[in-house]
């Protein structure tokens, strides 16, 4: 087994992993991974045939590891417990003081023998949203509010995130939405397209805001299939996105290694998803 730094030309073997494993990613999301961090991208091979990937983007002294995907056909082989090996040694040798990843019931066990803890649950509801109210405050999100989506999500996730924002802003600016109260912006929601659905997130806000941003994306994207990942010890957002139409399709544990640490979970309606957090 040969493992090396993945390319632009190594975007078909993601999308051909992901498709076999009924992943939500498009060729979008793989570019994003690769221009936020160009060296952050390993692709495992045996016999000069690509079997394995694994991701890593940096924000500041946090990291994210993503895309740990494996040819069904070589599992049980050591490929991604390899993987993950080499992305955490790499990271390391960065200095990066904590590394986090949102894992499946299938990849937890290799993740703990590497040393990650669990932080907390997230679940992932699935569905088709049902048409809704209109509801007062929820506003188009510009590139003059960035700075300040930017401040409160560091503030909720603990991560400066802002290279990411940006990039989720720019890519699909008209679908991105804030909610203001008294002139202050106190919550905003992104989101992508994917394979199957919708991503919505993150979703970051107080009560009022949050709870209005899902009633907003219900009514935007009403008929269409979306995903949503909220933290299993939220009490609201659960229930709200039962009562729109989602249901449960399975759970996701936040992992750590090295410096804990943990988001406010109360103003975490949706996580961006497994890619960062």
């Amino acid at each position: 087994m040969l493992i090396r730094k993945m390319t632009s030309a190594d975007i078909p073997l993601g999308m051909r992993l992901k498709a076999e494993n009924g992943w939500n990613q498009l060729e979008a999301d793989w570019r994003r991974q690769l221009d936020l961090e160009p060296d952050g991208g390993l692709v495992a091979e045996i016999d000069g045939q690509g079997v394995g990937t694994a991701c890593a983007c940096v924000f500041g002294d946090i990291a994210w590891i993503s895309m740990v995907l494996v040819d069904k056909a070589v599992r049980g082989q050591g490929i991604g417990t390899a993987l993950m090996q080499q992305v955490v040694q790499l990271l390391d040798g960065r200095g990066v003081a904590t590394i986090r990843l949102d894992a499946t019931p299938l990849g937890r066990p290799v993740y703990e023998k590497l040393g990650f803890l669990g932080d907390f649950g997230l679940t992932r509801y699935e569905g088709t949203m049902k048409t809704t109210e209109t509801v007062a405050g929820v506003l188009p999100m510009f590139a003059g509010d960035l700075p300040a989506v930017c401040e409160l999500d560091e503030s909720v996730t603990k991560t400066c995130r802002e290279k990411l924002l940006r990039r989720l802003f720019e890519a699909m600016p008209g679908q991105m939405r804030k909610y203001v109260a008294a002139n202050r912006l106190q919550g905003f929601c992104l989101c992508r397209p994917g394979a199957h659905g919708w991503q919505i997130g993150p979703l970051v806000g107080e009560p009022d805001a949050g709870r209005a941003l899902l009633i907003d994306a219900a009514k935007r994207f009403t008929g269409q299939r979306v995903y949503a990942d909220l933290p299993v010890d939220h009490p609201w957002a659960g229930n709200l996105v039962k009562s729109l139409g989602l249901k449960v399709q399975r759970p996701f544990l936040r992992m750590s290694r090295g410096k804990r640490m943990r988001e406010d979970l109360l103003r975490l309606w949706a996580s961006g998803g497994p890619e960062k957090g």
